[in-house]
C-alpha cells in the first residue's frame, strides 16, 4: 500500500503542470473480423475524432470471434490511430475478445500497449488494471467478463471477489482530488443487472461507497444511461451501426460532461448506408413481430413500428413525440399482438418510458471517500471469534 502511495506523488508530481482539462472519446464494439473491408471509412471517422481528444478508450468486443488474426488486425489499427491522431488508446476485453485459443493472458499480452504497460496496479485475478493519464485522470480499467466450464467465456461476463477486492485497494491509493472513471464492458446497472452478470451489484457498490460517479460500458450495442444512488452508467453503441455516433468525455476539476459525437455528415455514403440499413431493420422487425396475427398484411402498422424504431436509435424519443405514436390508432394494433410480446412490449415501453436524453449529460467530479475498514488481523480475529455480533464497515 505505501509502495502504490509513493507511486502517486511521483504521477502527481509529474502532471501537476498541466490544467486538468481533458478529452477522450469512448468507442466500443467494433466487432471486427479478417475481412472488415466495410470498416476503413468507420475507422478514418474515428480517427478524425481523435485529433481532436486526448485519448481514446475502447469498451471490449474489439474482435468478433477472438481470433488471434482479428486481434492482430485491431491492434494494428488501435496502433495507427494512437500514432496518426497523436493520443492514448485504453481498452478493456469484451467476452466476443476471450476464448479457449485467446485467454486473459493472451489479451494482455496483445493488448499490452493500450493501458497496461502504463498501469500503476493490475489485478492478479483478471485482466483488470488501473492507469492515470497523461494529464491526471483515473481509469479504472475492469475486466468484467467470466470464465464457466469448459473454459467458455459467459456472454453476460461476471465480476470476482478477487476482483473487487483489488478494486478496494486501488480505490484507497487514490487520492480525494483525482478524477476517476470506471469502464468494463458489460453494463453493472441497474440492480436487477445482477441476475445476468454475477458480482455486478456489488461492484457498483464498492464504485458508490468510494464516490466514483460514472462508470461507461458497451456489450449492448445501444447507447442509454442510468444512473441509481449517484452512479451514473453509461452505455455507449457501435460506432458503425446509424446513426454513426460516439462518445465523448470532456474531464474538469468541476465534473465531466458527456455529449454524443457524430462521426459522420448526413451526405456522407456511409452514414446513407447505414441509414438504409437501419431502416430494413426496423421494417423486418415489425413486419416479422406481425407475421401470424390479424395484422399480418397491415403496412400501416408496420410503418408505424419502423417510425417508433427510427426516432429511438435517432435520440429522437421526446414527450411530443411518444404522445404522437401512443395516440396514432396503430398503437393500438400493437397492443393486441398475443404472439411475439418480446417486441410490442419493448417499443410500447419505450413510448411510454422513454429513456433518458442523453446529448448532453454533467457528472460531478468523483470525489474519493475513503471508506474505514478493520485492519486485517482484526478482521481475521472477527471472522474467528464465535457468535460476534459485530457488523462490517467494508463496502
Amino acid at each position: 500500500m505505501w509502495r502504490m502511495r509513493w507511486v502517486w506523488c511521483l504521477l502527481m508530481l509529474l502532471i501537476c503542470v498541466h490544467a486538468r482539462a481533458e478529452t477522450i472519446l469512448v468507442i466500443s464494439d467494433l466487432h471486427m473480423t479478417e475481412n472488415s473491408q466495410d470498416m476503413v471509412p468507420v475507422l478514418q471517422a474515428i480517427r478524425n475524432a481523435a485529433e481532436e481528444c486526448d485519448a481514446v478508450l475502447v469498451l471490449g468486443d474489439h474482435a468478433n470471434n477472438g481470433k488471434p488474426a482479428e486481434h492482430a488486425l485491431v491492434t494494428d489499427c488501435l496502433d495507427s490511430l494512437a500514432s496518426q491522431a497523436g493520443v492514448r488508446v485504453y481498452t478493456v476485453p469484451g467476452n466476443h475478445d476471450l476464448n479457449r485459443s485467446f485467454d486473459r493472458a493472451s489479451y494482455q499480452e496483445a493488448y499490452a500497449a493500450f493501458g497496461r504497460n502504463t498501469a500503476f496496479s493490475q489485478d492478479p485475478a483478471s485482466a483488470s488494471c488501473a492507469v492515470m493519464t497523461d494529464l491526471g485522470t483515473c481509469l479504472l480499467l475492469l475486466d468484467t467478463n467470466a470464465v464457466g466450464e469448459d473454459d467458455h467465456v459467459l456472454p453476460d461476463g461476471g465480476i470476482s471477489a478477487e476482483t473487487q477486492d483489488w478494486l478496494r485497494q486501488v480505490l484507497e491509493s487514490v487520492p480525494a482530488d483525482v478524477p476517476v472513471l470506471a469502464c468494463g464492458h458489460h453494463p453493472i446497472l441497474p440492480k436487477a443487472r445482477e441476475a445476468r452478470t454475477p458480482g455486478a451489484q456489488k461492484t457498483a457498490e464498492i464504485l458508490m461507497a468510494y464516490g466514483v460517479r460514472l462508470y461507461l460500458c458497451g456489450h449492448d450495442h445501444g447507447f442509454y444511461t442510468v444512473e441509481e444512488n449517484g452512479l451514473r452508467e453509461i452505455a455507449v453503441g457501435q460506432p458503425h451501426a446509424y446513426p454513426g455516433m460516439a462518445g465523448c468525455l470532456r474531464v474538469t476539476d468541476a465534473g465531466t460532461e458527456w455529449h454524443m459525437q457524430s462521426l459522420f455528415r448526413e451526405e456522407d455514403a456511409t452514414f446513407q448506408v447505414m441509414k438504409a440499413a437501419s431502416q430494413d431493420l426496423a421494417w423486418r422487425m415489425g413486419s416479422g413481430t406481425l407475421k401470424g396475427t390479424r395484422y399480418e398484411n397491415d403496412t400501416e402498422a408496420v410503418q408505424w413500428f419502423a417510425r417508433a424504431f427510427m426516432a429511438y436509435v435517432e435520440e429522437g424519443l421526446t414527450e411530443e413525440v411518444c404522445s404522437d405514436l401512443l395516440t396514432d390508432v396503430n398503437a393500438q394494433k400493437w397492443r393486441e399482438i398475443e404472439t411475439r410480446t418480446v417486441v410490442r412490449d419493448w417499443i410500447l415501453g419505450l413510448l411510454a418510458s422513454p429513456p433518458e436524453p442523453m446529448q448532453t449529460l454533467m457528472i460531478p467530479m468523483s470525489a474519493i471517500q475513503k471508506v474505514w475498514r478493520l485492519p486485517d488481523f482484526l478482521l481475521t480475529m472477527k471472522a474467528q471469534t464465535a457468535g460476534s455480533n459485530s457488523m462490517s464497515m467494508e463496502p
